[in-house]
């Protein structure tokens, strides 16, 4: 118990990541009951230190806001951190994302170093970029046209 809280009063986990660390640890100390496992766990459940719901909503938003992602790949990463479908999809039930506007703020914020090339090389790359992210290609394709819709009107 005393190491499960010394995890959880450092960053937030799952249950499961909690679930495989409490394992390894009863790997390694034999003396240690693996039976104990779930009692620890439902206990820090009890005491509201794991919450998967809670932490699949503080991920998405602290994803959207300090490193834009697509939903596919924050919906990607939530299932390799053992969290479940069902409890995602809950978790994007009320978000109002636009994915359109943050693959336009990434494009404004990456556009200078692409400055250099043609326009036709900046928007591959843009697409790349913007892909690599994961974003939806409609949100790539809107916002690739947009963006670059009014630099083409330009060059003529």
């Amino acid at each position: 118990m005393d190491y499960a809280l010394r995890l959880v009063s450092k960053k937030r986990y799952t249950v499961s990541e909690v679930q495989k660390k409490l394992s390894n640890l009863c790997k390694n100390h034999p003396d240690i009951e693996v039976d104990i496992i779930n009692e620890v766990i439902n206990r820090l459940i009890e005491l509201k230190y794991l919450d998967d719901n809670q932490f699949v909503k503080d991920y998405v938003l602290s994803r959207i806001q300090f490193k834009p992602r697509g939903i596919s790949l924050i919906k990607q990463e939530l299932r390799v951190k053992g969290i479940d479908k069902n409890i995602i999809a809950i978790g994007f039930e009320d978000l109002d994302y636009d994915e359109s506007k943050a693959c336009l703020d990434l494009i404004e914020k990456k556009s200078r170093l692409w400055n250099k090339h043609p326009v036709r090389k900046q928007k591959e790359k843009a697409f790349q970029f913007l892909a690599s992210k994961g974003f939806s290609k409609e949100a790539i394709y809107t916002s690739l046209k947009s963006c670059y819709s009014s630099l083409i009107e330009q060059d003529y």
